[in-house]
C-alpha cells in the first residue's frame, strides 16, 4: 500500500537552535595586530563552529563549498591588501610629487624675485642714462652737409650710438612679452605714442630729424632690412619700457598709500615692526589659505565630479544628491518624508540607510535560499532513498515471484505427475477389475466345467484322461492368474506410497508457502509502520513549508518549478508502485487458480485474511489522516485508488 512519504527530519526555523561563537574571553583591545594597525580581526568560521553544526556540514557535503569560500576569501583578502599597499605607494608618490612641486614653485618665485629686482635696478639705471641724455642738449643736421653725402660717416654719433647701444642692452626683452609679468591695471597712463611719454634714449633715437621729402631728389631710398628689424626690435622694447614703467608706478603709488597710512598710525619703529610682523602674519595666513584652497580643490577634483572648479563642482556635487533623491522618490514613492530640497548629508543618510535595508533584505533572501537549497537537498536524498528502497522491494518482489513461478512449475509438474500416477491408477484399478471379472468368470467356468466335468466324469469315465489334463491346464492358467494379480496389488500398493509421499510433499510445500506468506506480511506491516512515521514527518514537514512559504513569497516560482519537478517523480515512483503492485496482485490470483487444492487455498485464505486484518489494525485509514492543506509538493496526493492499489488480495 502506498502512503505518504515523508521528507528527512529538517528542523523547522523556529525550533532550530541558533549556533553561537564561542566566548573568547580575552581582551580585543590588547591584540598587538589591533594595536598596530587598528584593524579588526574576525576569527575564522570554523572556528567559531560547534562541533553538531560541523557534524551537520559534513554530512550535508558543505566542507568542499566551505573551503572554496575560505579560499575565495582569502584571495580577497590578499587583493584588497596588494591594492592597498598599491594605493599606499601611489599616495606616498604623490605626496613626493607634491613637496617637489612646492620646492620648484618656492624657487622660481624666488629666482622671479631676484629677476624683478634685478630688472628694477637696470630700469633705475636706464631712468639715470635718460635724465643725463636730456642734459646733454639737442643733436642737429647741417642740411647742407646732408644734402651733398646724406650717408657721409663724418657725421655719425659714435658716441651716442653707443650709449643708446648700451641702454637697449641694459634693458632689452625679448620681442615676445612674458607671461608672468603683471599686467598694468585699468589707470595706466596713455601708451608711448602718446605725448606724454618720458623721452627714453629708444625714443630719443626715434625723435631724430627726418630727411623732408623736397630732398627725395638728390636723395636714394634703400630698404634696409636690418633697420627695420631693429624698428620692431624698438617697438617690442618700448612696449616692455611702458609696462615696467606702469609697475614701477604702481609699486611706487602702492608704497606710498602704505607709507602714508603707516605714518598716519604712528611713527614708532615698534609699532612699525608690529605691523611688518602683522604683515608677514597676514601673508603667511593667506598662503596658508590659498594652498588650503588649492588642496580643497584637488581634493574636490579627485572626487570625480564634473567641474573646473570648485564651486563648479560643488553644484555638480549637489545636482547629484539631488538626483539621488529624485531617484529615491521614484524607487519608493510616497514613503520617504524627506523634502527633496533637503541637504545632501541628509540625502546621503538615507542612501546609507536604503542600501543598508537592502543589503539586509539581500542576506535574508540569500539565507531563505540556503535553507530552501538545504530543504531541496533533503528533498532529493530522501526521495533517492525512498527511490532505492523501491527498488530493492521490486528486486525482492522479481526474486519472490521467481521463486513463486518455479514453484508453480514445479507443483504443475508434481500435478502432472499425479494425474499420470491417478491416470495409472486408474488404468491399475481397472485391470484389476477386469482381472477380478476374469477370474470369477473362470471361477463361474470352473465350477461350471466342474458340475460339467463331474457330470462327464459321472457320465463318461472313459474321458477322464482328457479332462484331468484340460483340468491342469486350467488350473495352471489360475495361477499365471493369480501372480499377475499378485504383482499388481503390490504395483497399486507402491504407488499408493508415491501418493502418500506427494501428498507430504504439498503439504509441506503449502506449510512453507504460509511461512512465505506470513514473512512478508510482517515485512509489508514494518513498511506501513515506517511510511505512518515517514508520513508524520512529512506533516511535520509541510507545516515547516507552509509557514516558510508564508515568509518568501517572492521565491514562488523557484519553488513551484522544483515541486513540480518533484510531483512528477513521486508521480512516477507512484504509477511504478501501483503497476507492480498490479503485476503482484496478478501473479497472485494466478498462483491462486493454478493451485487446485481445497486445503492449501483455505489455509492461504485464512492466512491472508488475518495478515490484512493485522495490517489493517495498525495502519491508520485514509481518511483519518488526510489534511485539508497540500503544500504543493505532490508528496501529500493521496486519493481511494492510490490507497485501495497497494492492497494484495491473497486466494
Amino acid at each position: 500500500m502506498v502512503r505518504r512519504s515523508a521528507l528527512g527530519a529538517t528542523p523547522s526555523p523556529k525550533r532550530r537552535r541558533k549556533s553561537a561563537p564561542l566566548n573568547r574571553t580575552g581582551n580585543v583591545g590588547e591584540d598587538p595586530r589591533v594595536k598596530c594597525d587598528n584593524v579588526i580581526h574576525f576569527p575564522s568560521l570554523r572556528q567559531v563552529l560547534d562541533d553538531r553544526v560541523k557534524r551537520r556540514i559534513r554530512r550535508n557535503g558543505l566542507s568542499e563549498e566551505m573551503n572554496a569560500i575560505d579560499a575565495e576569501k582569502r584571495r580577497r583578502n590578499a587583493e584588497h591588501r596588494v591594492e592597498l599597499q598599491r594605493l599606499r605607494d601611489e599616495l606616498a608618490e604623490k605626496d613626493a610629487e607634491i613637496e617637489r612641486l612646492q620646492d620648484t614653485t618656492a624657487i622660481q618665485d624666488t629666482a622671479r624675485i631676484l629677476a624683478l629686482e634685478q630688472e628694477v635696478v637696470t630700469l633705475r639705471n636706464a631712468l639715470s642714462v635718460k635724465s643725463n641724455a636730456e642734459e646733454d642738449g639737442t643733436h642737429g643736421y647741417e642740411w647742407t652737409i646732408a644734402a651733398r653725402d646724406p650717408f657721409s660717416d663724418s657725421y655719425m654719433d659714435d658716441e651716442a650710438f653707443g650709449d643708446t647701444t648700451m641702454a637697449d642692452i641694459a634693458c632689452s626683452t625679448p620681442s615676445r612679452a612674458r607671461a608672468s609679468f603683471p599686467t598694468p591695471p585699468c589707470t595706466s597712463p596713455p601708451p608711448c605714442t602718446s605725448p606724454t611719454m618720458p623721452a627714453t634714449p629708444c625714443s630719443f633715437r626715434r625723435s631724430a630729424p627726418v630727411t623732408p621729402p623736397s630732398h627725395a631728389s638728390i636723395q636714394a631710398s634703400l630698404p634696409d632690412p636690418e633697420k627695420e628689424a631693429l624698428e620692431q626690435e624698438l617697438g617690442s622694447l618700448r612696449l616692455e619700457l611702458n609696462k615696467l614703467t606702469v609697475a614701477l608706478e604702481s609699486h611706487e603709488a602702492l608704497k606710498a598709500r602704505l607709507t602714508s597710512k603707516l605714518f598716519a598710525v604712528s611713527s614708532n619703529p615698534e609699532n612699525r615692526e608690529d605691523v611688518e610682523s602683522h604683515l608677514d602674519t597676514v601673508l603667511q595666513s593667506l598662503s596658508d589659505r590659498t594652498a588650503a584652497l588649492l588642496e580643497l580643490n584637488s581634493s574636490l577634483s579627485t572626487l570625480g565630479f564634473p567641474g573646473k572648479d570648485a564651486s563648479e563642482i560643488i553644484a555638480s556635487l549637489a545636482a547629484a544628491f539631488r538626483a539621488a533623491r529624485l531617484e529615491l522618490e521614484y524607487l519608493t514613492p510616497g514613503e520617504i518624508t524627506l523634502p527633496l530640497s533637503s541637504h545632501g548629508a541628509e540625502v546621503l543618510d538615507l542612501v546609507l540607510a536604503s542600501l543598508r535595508d537592502l543589503a539586509r533584505k539581500s542576506r535574508d533572501d540569500d539565507e531563505s535560499i540556503d535553507e530552501y537549497h538545504a530543504l531541496e537537498l533533503s528533498l532529493r536524498q530522501q526521495l533517492g532513498t525512498r527511490v532505492e528502497a523501491m527498488d530493492r522491494l521490486n528486486r525482492e518482489l522479481e526474486r519472490s515471484g521467481a521463486k513463486l513461478r518455479e514453484r508453480d512449475d514445479r507443483i504443475a509438474d508434481l500435478e502432472v505427475g499425479l494425474n499420470r500416477l491417478k491416470g495409472a491408477v486408474r488404468g491399475y484399478g481397472r485391470d484389476i477389475s477386469e482381472l477380478e471379472n476374469l477370474v470369477q468368470r473362470l471361477e463361474a467356468e470352473g465350477q461350471a466345467t466342474e458340475a460339467r466335468l463331474r457330470g462327464e466324469v459321472a457320465a463318461a469315465l472313459a474321458g477322464r484322461g482328457a479332462a484331468e489334463a484340460e483340468l491342469e491346464r486350467r488350473t495352471a492358467g489360475a495361477a499365471d492368474l493369480e501372480a499377475k494379480l499378485a504383482a499388481a496389488l503390490s504395483q497399486v500398493a507402491s504407488l499408493q506410497e508415491q501418493a502418500a509421499a506427494l501428498r507430504a510433499d504439498r503439504t509441506a510445500l503449502n506449510r512453507s508457502h504460509g511461512k512465505a506468506l506470513a514473512l512478508r506480511d510482517a515485512r509489508v506491516a514494518e513498511l506501513r509502520a515506517e511510511i505512518d512515521g515517514i508520513n508524520a514527518s512529512l506533516r511535520a514537514a509541510h507545516e515547516t513549508i507552509r509557514s516558510l512559504r508564508v515568509e518568501n513569497a517572492g521565491l514562488a516560482g523557484r519553488l513551484e518549478d522544483e515541486r513540480a519537478r518533484a510531483g512528477e517523480a513521486v508521480d512516477a515512483v507512484k504509477a511504478e508502485l501501483e503497476r507492480v503492485v498490479h503485476e503482484r496482485s496478478g501473479l497472485l490470483a494466478e498462483l491462486a487458480r493454478k493451485s487446485g487444492g481445497d486445503c492449501i487455498a483455505s489455509r492461504t485464505r485464512r492466512r491472508s485474511s488475518k495478515a490484512r486484518e493485522g495490517v489493517k489494525a495498525d495502519l491508520p485509514s485514509g481518511k483519518a489522516t488526510r489534511r485539508r492543506y497540500d503544500s504543493g509538493l505532490g508528496l501529500l496526493d493521496e486519493d481511494g485508488d492510490g490507497a485501495d492499489a497497494g492492497e494484495v488480495e491473497l486466494v
